[in-house]
């Protein structure tokens, strides 16, 4: 989506991140008014990335053949701003990312990084805000051109821009029941087809008194989803749920109630919804979770396999649930490189303020991302879908060595199917299959090299549609000093599709620092 201005993030989102900033700063300030010692980070940084790439895209049915190299320039200043204590805590991490074509100057565009995510207590014990912001780059299509980095498929990139806002307030009712209300705004803008709009409420009864073995909770929600190319639709459910803890590594829950929703229907219908789910924790290391609902969309379920080991950690999840405008991804909740060394050093350091720092520097020393994608697959979408993602990944910290590893698989079918939508789901579902894996090792305290290899296969289950992408890249990267990094990384890639069919060849080399 080329651009020329900063004006591509929308005002409100950019109200938002305003606010995030500011609301780190005051929290700040109302902590030490307080007698606490909150400690706010503030980090500018600069990174500035060169690649060069080769490619020869064989001819197809809608390219010719031939060969094309080009210089891509891409500079980037930001800011990290860090609350770890107070009543306000959060991350604001934004880039302004300009990007420099050296011979398609029409290419040239302004693109927007944002990772934000805060909570707010507003009034002690009673009320909290939470807050997150986002903007990333993603597909448009699942079978438009692929490409590792966005190089190649400036035609098939979205800057998907995503704002949450959630208040949550709790009290007790004569000392006896717990009252949560909680409320959601989401907004989400990827382009034409890809907007949405996402607000909701909930309101849950509980016993006040913890620690029983026989427990129970009363839940009443609505949300309501928006499609700028689709529809509107409302979907209201009413729970009631009977939680037992015959210890304390085991819990089991059973819930039943009505749903109410017009996703397959002009007119709300109404249905039974029932569900259960067990809860085990054998060892701080290990965690089970396995839930089913019956839903009026069908059947959906939520399965989470988790273990640590001293140095490694595996994790298996298997879900199908409704994406109703919170994400705009195809492909739900992929793992991050980052989640899964969080996971992992859980045993080394028990506060997660500590941690973050720890897995932060840890990734960075190793010349590893923090948002690398374990799983690939994704595409936004322009209506309520359906996915169903199956994903096994693990990962191992050796004393030089790490080991990252993830295989998944994700199938999207439209939710709507009443939706006009323009996407991949309005001819039929769309299945992706793919893995990765990386290696990273330390020469010296300073030096290291890194290895990863990916492969994605995209298809459509009711069409002809399909493409193939495989990549095999080695890297060095060197840290000049504590602020500054070095990096340089040559690859190879093999897109194979019916109708743009591609091999790339590309050398980047990229410095960042902060001050």
């Amino acid at each position: 989506m080329p651009s020329s201005a900063p004006g591509l993030v929308p005002r409100a989102l950019a109200m938002a991140c305003v606010a995030v900033l500011a609301g780190a700063v005051s929290g700040a300030a109302i902590a030490q008014q307080a007698g606490s010692r909150p400690r706010l980070e503030v980090t500018p940084a600069l990174s500035v990335t060169q690649t060069l790439t080769d490619s020869y895209r064989a001819k197809g049915a809608t390219a010719a053949d031939g060969r094309s190299s080009e210089a891509i320039t891409s500079i980037s200043p930001g800011l990290r701003v860090t609350s770890r204590a107070g009543r306000v805590q959060g991350v604001f991490d934004y880039g302004l990312v300009g990007v420099l074509h050296a011979r398609d100057s029409a290419a040239n565009e302004i693109q927007h990084r944002l990772s934000a995510s805060g909570r707010a207590e507003l009034v002690p014990n009673h009320l909290d805000l939470n807050a997150s912001a986002s903007i990333s780059r993603q597909p448009t299509s699942a079978f438009g051109v692929q490409s590792v980095d966005g190089s190649l498929t400036t035609n098939n990139q979205s800057d998907v821009r995503t704002l949450s806002l959630q208040p949550v307030l709790r009290g007790v009712l004569g000392g006896v029941v717990a009252v949560q209300a909680s409320g959601n705004a989401t907004r989400t803008d990827g382009g034409t087809q890809v907007g949405s709009r996402s607000t909701g409420a909930s309101l849950t009864l509980s016993p006040a008194a913890a620690g029983r073995v026989i427990s129970w909770s009363l839940t009443g929600s609505r949300q309501i989803s928006d499609f700028d190319g689709g529809r509107e639709t409302t979907t209201d459910r009413a729970i009631a749920s009977l939680i037992v803890r015959p210890d304390a590594e085991l819990q089991v829950s059973v819930r039943g109630g009505v749903e109410r929703s017009d996703l397959a229907s002009l007119e709300s219908r109404e249905s039974e919804n029932y569900g259960a789910g067990i809860l085990w924790t054998p060892t701080p290391r290990t965690r089970v979770s396995i839930d089913g609902d019956r839903r009026q969309f069908g059947d959906a379920h939520q399965v989470a396999l988790e273990h640590r080991f001293r140095r490694s950690v595996w994790r298996y999840s298997d879900s199908r649930s409704v994406n109703d405008g919170s994400s705009s991804n195809g492909s739900g909740s992929q793992t991050t490189a980052y989640a899964l060394f969080f996971e992992l050093f859980a045993s080394q350091e028990p506060d997660p303020v500590a941690r973050d720092l720890l897995v932060r520097s840890f990734l960075e020393r190793n010349g590893v991302s923090p948002d690398t994608l374990l799983g690939g697959g994704g595409f936004v979408t322009g209506a309520v879908t359906i996915q169903r993602r199956q994903e096994l990944s693990f990962a191992l910290s050796g004393v030089r060595t790490t080991f990252t590893a993830a295989v998944f698989q994700t199938t999207s079918e439209r939710g709507d199917t009443l939706s006009g939508a323009d996407d991949d789901l309005a001819t039929g579902p769309v299945r992706q299959r793919g893995l990765s894996v990386t290696v990273t090792h330390r020469l010296t305290p300073t030096t290291g090299l890194n290895f990863n290899v990916s492969s994605q296969r995209s298809r459509s289950l009711a069409a002809a549609g399909s493409n193939n992408l495989d990549s095999v890249a080695l890297g060095w990267n060197s840290r000049l000093s504590r602020q500054s990094t070095l990096s340089l990384t040559v690859r190879h890639a093999a897109y194979d599709s019916d109708t743009e069919p591609y091999t790339e060849n590309a050398v980047t080399a990229a410095f960042s620092t902060r001050f």
